[in-house]
C-alpha cells in the first residue's frame, strides 16, 4: 500500500509544479495614455497549452457609449500604424467609463509585441500596451 501513496504524493507533487511554471509565463502590462486621451489600464496575457493566449483587460477613461477595438501589433513595440495588425475585440464603454473583456487569441505570445485601442469609427489610437 505504501507505492500507491508514494505515487499519489508524486502525482500531487507534479501539479503544484506544474500549477506554479504556468503562473510564471503569464505576463501582465499596462496601457499608456496616447494624444491625452486619458484611457489606461490593464491587462493580462496567459499563454494556453494549445497555442493560443487568453487576453483580460480592465480599460478606464474610455468614453461611454463609444465603441473601440483592441488590436494585436505583432511588429510595432508602439502600436503604430503600417505594421501587421490582429483584431482581438470590438467592446463598448459603459457609463462610467470603463470596460473589461476576456478574449483568447490565436496567436503565441512571443507574436504579441504590442496592444492598442483604438476608437472604431475614426481608428485613433487611445492607448498602447507594450508586451515585453
Amino acid at each position: 500500500m505504501r507505492p500507491h501513496l508514494a505515487v499519489l504524493a508524486l502525482l500531487a507533487a507534479s501539479l503544484v509544479t506544474s500549477a506554479a511554471f504556468a503562473a510564471q509565463d503569464k505576463v501582465n502590462v499596462t496601457f499608456e495614455s496616447f494624444s491625452a486621451s486619458g484611457v489606461t489600464g490593464q491587462a493580462t496575457l496567459d499563454p494556453m497549452p494549445n497555442g493560443e493566449v487568453q487576453i483580460h483587460a480592465a480599460i478606464r477613461g474610455l468614453q461611454p457609449g463609444v465603441e473601440y477595438v483592441a488590436l494585436i501589433y505583432d511588429q510595432s513595440l508602439a502600436c503604430g500604424d503600417g505594421t501587421s495588425s490582429f483584431t482581438i475585440v470590438q467592446f463598448e464603454a459603459n457609463r462610467a467609463g470603463v470596460a473589461t473583456w476576456n478574449e483568447r487569441v490565436a496567436k503565441t505570445l512571443p507574436e504579441i509585441e504590442s496592444i492598442g485601442l483604438r476608437v472604431l469609427s475614426t481608428n485613433a489610437l487611445v492607448s498602447c500596451a507594450t508586451v515585453q
